[in-house]
């Protein structure tokens, strides 16, 4: 029976600490995100940030990409942002409305305000493994300190990260190999005979595919760490990428879905937007 990789929890504790360490500096700290207001999806996830920001002494504010608006648009909106002392981090919200680059949005973001480490810069900062405090991918990031906060070390482990957005697999991955894991990555053209040969050897197993009951027990190595990225709804109910009621008998550790990886992402978002605001501080 797998024990549980409690990300409510966790979670919990980052945000207090983080609104202790922002009630004691006194500092006001801005994040702006950029949304489509027409996805269901974005305004729940920015609904989510807003309220739990808000709850640590981090303002929100809101700019909305609307659908007709242009690559060239939202650049401007955040290039506006950039030049905006009074905010410290920037967060686009992805997706964006159809025929917007996404990947052109996230490089226009200035470095020192992209507190999702989703630009060019931060993302190059961390597959070089440069030293340093620098902004990673909220996700990822967030799963990394969840299995410190527990205690696995996942050095010399074998790790297989199931999927490669930019978002989420590449600097998954990337994080993994820094903390000397060995890595693989599998994708939607990976083939079943090559993802189940990939898994059995797994001894952490990191999946966000966005499909129900992706990964199934009896791909899953005996004693393997199981980290459900994904975050999918079944008959009105929240579910993640892997079979949990299987994983739970093969695995030796399991995130919930949901009050696993999410409320770490958020957690992380929030820290990242904190260490942004220190840094342009001491800049100053």
């Amino acid at each position: 029976m797998a024990n549980i990789l409690d990300g409510k929890k966790v979670a919990k504790e980052l945000r207090e600490e983080l609104a202790e360490e922002i009630s004691a500096a006194g500092d006001a700290l801005s994040l702006a995100v950029l949304f489509d207001p027409k996805d269901d999806g974005s305004r729940l996830y920015v609904g989510m940030k807003q309220r739990a920001a808000a709850k640590v002494g981090i303002e929100t504010k809101d700019f909305e990409v609307s659908p007709g608006q242009t690559t060239q648009d939202a650049i401007a909106m955040v290039e506006k942002l950039n030049a905006d002392d009074s905010v410290n981090g920037i967060l686009v919200q992805a997706p964006l409305p159809e025929g917007i680059d996404d990947a052109a949005v996230f490089a226009a973001v200035a470095p020192e305000k992209d507190v999702d480490g989703l630009g060019v810069t931060n993302q190059g900062r961390l597959f070089a493994n440069e030293k340093g405090s620098y902004p990673v991918a909220a996700t990822p990031k967030g799963v990394m300190t969840l299995l410190d906060r527990y205690g696995l070390d996942v050095a010399g482990k074998t790790a297989v990260v199931v999927g490669r957005s930019q978002l989420f697999g590449r600097p998954m991955a990337a994080l993994l190999l820094n903390a000397n894991a060995t890595v693989s990555i599998a994708h939607r053209y990976t083939s079943k005979e090559v993802l189940d040969d990939m898994l059995a050897k797994a001894d952490i197993i990191v999946c966000g595919v966005g499909k129900p009951n992706f990964i199934r027990g009896e791909q899953i190595k005996a004693g393997a760490i199981v980290i459900d990225v994904g975050m999918n709804l079944v008959d009105g109910k929240a579910c993640g990428d892997v079979n949990q009621e299987e994983a739970m008998a093969k695995a030796s550790w399991l995130t919930p879905v949901p009050g696993g990886v999410g409320p770490m992402t958020i957690a992380t978002l929030l820290e990242s937007t904190r260490q942004a605001a220190l840094e342009q501080k001491a800049l100053k």
